[in-house]
């Protein structure tokens, strides 16, 4: 096997006894764990061979008919897509939680699963933005603390870092007792202040805001200096003041950070740091994806002997019949049509919720319509739910500069190494113009801010195959200031996406012909760049849960019924598959992900040191 890896080769279950060509293989399956450090550049590819595929058989039958039916498509010749064989490739059962509910005597299975869905909680740092002598605070200090003439209450909140968490109620994280630094500055001579104090007190600052406003959380905090100069205690406020370092105890901006105690086991403590669970219980909602499959009685025997492994897939047989290149073709589409529904899809309407399920489409008995089953629904896409978890960032088509996306590159490290995972690649998918753009941003980023050459810091034009099929295309960039390495792929799924308003035909004379596929030029330009996206996608983190599958298969004709063939003995049997699956996807951390879109595609080169996707 021929990857971009440094992991072992995966030992496959079984040898494979088809044709040793460039499709030996039945089926892949993509692994990306922590592991692989979050990266699709170190995952572990292994090929399905006809003896494991035989033996789905015998496993857990939903998951062995998701992974039949995609290999039944390479089978008949499917050209292999990365992103559906990722998808495929992470399915899981869940049919363990799916929950009935009884409804006037009846039975109806609820349209979604409840799952845990873990965030990350960051509360260590905070932005005072005022602060007054603690004169007539006494109504919050906290017991058994009097009030000190030094003693002095800042107002803070959790500031604007990406790193921090939206926390209500943050004066739970100021406990009596407990120390802090401060640090802020003389605005006349710029100098640097740190200072320390010991907490006495704190409350609620929050102006009651409305749901939904985004008012950030506030909390007001009494504080009592310490260090060297300080005396034990200051009868007032007016002796603290005569000392000549006391104006660096009253900041009125600046920030301050939690840090450890100082209590004896002798003394009383039994204060608790507050414990804001990072999980919290969300719902999947459950989406029935139904396909049908013709198929004769030669092209039932052809896929029988290819599970038998004396046929090569599709080159030997396939390929000969037309029944099959149907299929093909059918089999293409419906993975297209499902792999854009997993990132895409969005609710079914606004009664797709928990609380009004009820008041969904409902899925009646043929024979009574009293008679309710189920409800439907819509599976949410994985952009969906990004965008929900305020992962989805809109660039309104301006520049993307290169060290807005830095930072970025930073924070998703951060998050994705809070369960202790090493992580040195982030992958980010997008579409070959933009894959091109990057190369000529990071050629002259390299040149501006080090004075490198390209080819120095990144390995160009890589690719990610198995047995000759090229799975991935992508480039791999270091990024000195975050630490990190970028791998960026291509897709034709972007490709394809992007394209389809641009106009774009063929090259007449060197020049490219474009038609007008919108009314204007403006609205034209304007697709370009709403069309771009980067998708950074941790795809450690991403499931596809199947909660059942169904088949039945329907043949024709029927002699016994069928006038045309009841005096005759031999007749041609053509058999209907009808399938269905149960799929909803499914995301535990939303912050390890990332998609950036809508963005511009001329290059500025003077922007953000080094270069940015603008025009």
């Amino acid at each position: 096997m021929a990857t971009n890896s440094s992991l072992p080769t995966p030992a496959a279950s079984g040898d494979s006894t088809l044709y040793k060509g460039v499709d030996n293989n039945v089926a892949r399956i993509v692994k990306v764990d922590t592991s692989t450090g979050c990266t699709l550049t170190n995952a572990s590819i292994k090929g399905l061979t006809p003896a494991e595929f035989e033996a789905l058989s015998n496993k857990e039958v939903d998951l062995a008919r998701v992974i039949a039916s995609s290999a039944e498509a390479k089978m008949l010749g499917v050209q292999e897509r990365g992103l559906t064989t990722l998808l495929n490739s992470s399915v899981q059962n869940i049919k363990p939680l799916i929950n009935k509910v009884n409804v006037a005597e009846q039975s109806i299975i609820l349209p979604y699963i409840q799952r845990r869905q873990r965030n990350v909680i960051n509360a260590n740092y905070f932005t005072i933005e005022s602060g007054y002598d603690a004169t007539g605070a006494t109504t919050f200090y906290s017991a058994p603390y009097a009030q000190d003439g030094s003693d002095y209450v800042v107002t803070v909140n959790l500031g604007g870092s990406d790193w921090a968490s939206p926390i209500e109620k943050i004066e739970r994280y100021f406990l009596p007792g407990g120390y802090v630094i401060v640090n802020h500055w003389d605005e006349t001579t710029k100098a640097s202040i740190e200072v320390q104090f010991k907490i006495v007190g704190a409350k609620n600052a929050d102006a009651a805001p409305a749901a939904g406003s985004g008012t950030i959380s506030k909390a007001e905090v009494i504080l009592r200096p310490i260090g060297s100069q300080i005396a034990p205690s200051y009868a007032s406020q007016a002796d603290f003041d005569g000392e000549t370092f006391s104006a660096q105890y009253k900041p009125e901006f600046g920030t301050l950070q939690t840090i450890a105690n100082n209590v004896n086991d002798f003394e009383e403590w039994c204060k608790n740091q507050p414990t804001d669970l990072s999980v919290k219980l969300i719902v999947n909602w459950l989406q029935t994806t139904r396909e049908s499959r013709t198929i004769d009685q030669s092209y039932k025997e052809t896929l029988q002997k290819i599970m038998s492994g004396k046929v090569n897939p599709y080159l030997s047989s396939m390929v000969y019949q037309p029944l099959a290149e149907q299929n093909k073709i059918a089999s293409q589409v419906s993975q297209d049509q499902w792999t854009r529904a997993v990132w895409f899809n969005q609710a079914l309407n606004e009664k797709q919720k928990p609380e009004t399920y009820m008041e969904l489409p409902a899925i009646t008995d043929p024979e009574n319509n009293a008679c309710t089953l189920e409800y439907k629904c819509n599976a949410v896409g994985i952009k969906q739910l990004l965008r929900e978890s305020l992962r989805v960032f809109d660039n309104k088509g301006e520049a993307l500069d290169l060290e807005s996306l830095f930072s970025h590159l930073y924070y998703l490290k951060r998050n994705r190494e809070q369960d202790g995972t090493s992580v040195s690649v982030i992958d980010v998918m997008t579409d070959r113009f933009t894959y091109n753009l990057f190369y000529e941003c990071m050629n002259n980023y390299y040149k501006k801010r080090y004075g490198w050459e390209i080819h120095r810091n990144a390995e160009l034009n890589q690719t990610i195959t198995q047995d000759g099929i090229i799975l991935f295309n992508y480039s791999k960039y270091d990024i000195p200031e975050v630490g990190v390495q970028l791998a960026v792929f291509h897709d034709p799924f972007f490709d394809d996406y992007a394209n389809v308003g641009t106009g774009n035909k063929y090259l007449v004379g060197g020049t490219r012909s474009q038609d007008a596929v919108f009314a204007d030029a403006t609205q034209q330009a304007d697709w370009q760049k709403a069309a771009r996206m980067m998708w950074f996608i941790d795809w450690s983190d991403v499931k596809i849960g199947i909660a059942g599958t169904n088949a039945v298969t329907r043949t024709s004709p029927h002699p016994e019924v069928d006038a045309l063939y009841k005096c005759r003995m031999a007749h041609k049997e053509t058999e209907y598959s009808l399938r269905s699956t149960t799929w909803t996807t499914m995301m535990d951390v939303p912050q390890r992900h990332l998609i950036i879109e809508n963005f511009d595609l001329d290059i500025d080169s003077d922007v953000g040191g080094g270069g940015s996707l603008k025009s």
